[in-house]
């Protein structure tokens, strides 16, 4: 491989790894801060709040009524800017619900987080008391 080949490479692999920390600062500073604040009120009211996946590139935050009874979000770096957030609802007599979509690392903040957190608990509540609920993706459309 010639020099500038092997500079560009170079370069590159750390313009990756900067983005990289970018997603990871933005998670820490804005996401987990904000899922931290709303465990409390969910382990007043019942939940278990945990963090079980916390990895370069990948962050998970559950919040637990029983064992088949959850919210799992998953937060996964997927390229320069992007990221997919993934979320799970489990409860018990309803098919899992299982929504994935793409996102830009730059609309992170504290109040991005909130609305995240809270359509996601929203839809917990209302699948658990046996409404039907739309999509995540369908949601964030009508927005």
């Amino acid at each position: 491989m010639d020099n500038w080949k092997s500079s560009f490479l170079e370069k590159l692999h750390r313009a990756q790894e900067q983005c990289a920390r970018k997603f990871s600062d933005a998670i820490d500073q804005a996401v987990a801060p904000v899922f931290d604040d709303l465990a409390e009120f969910l382990r007043d009211n019942g939940f278990e709040a945990s963090t079980p996946l916390k990895e370069a590139g990948h962050r998970s935050f559950k919040m637990e009524l029983a064992e088949n009874a959850y919210v799992l979000m998953i937060f996964r770096f997927t390229g320069v800017g992007e990221f997919e957030m993934r979320t799970e609802t489990f409860v018990p007599g309803a098919e899992p619900i299982l929504d994935k979509s793409p996102c830009r690392v730059v609309d992170i903040d504290r109040d991005w987080a909130q609305r995240r957190f809270q359509d996601a608990l929203d839809r917990f509540v209302d699948l658990l008391a046996g409404q039907k609920v739309a999509s995540e993706a369908d949601q964030l459309v009508a927005v």
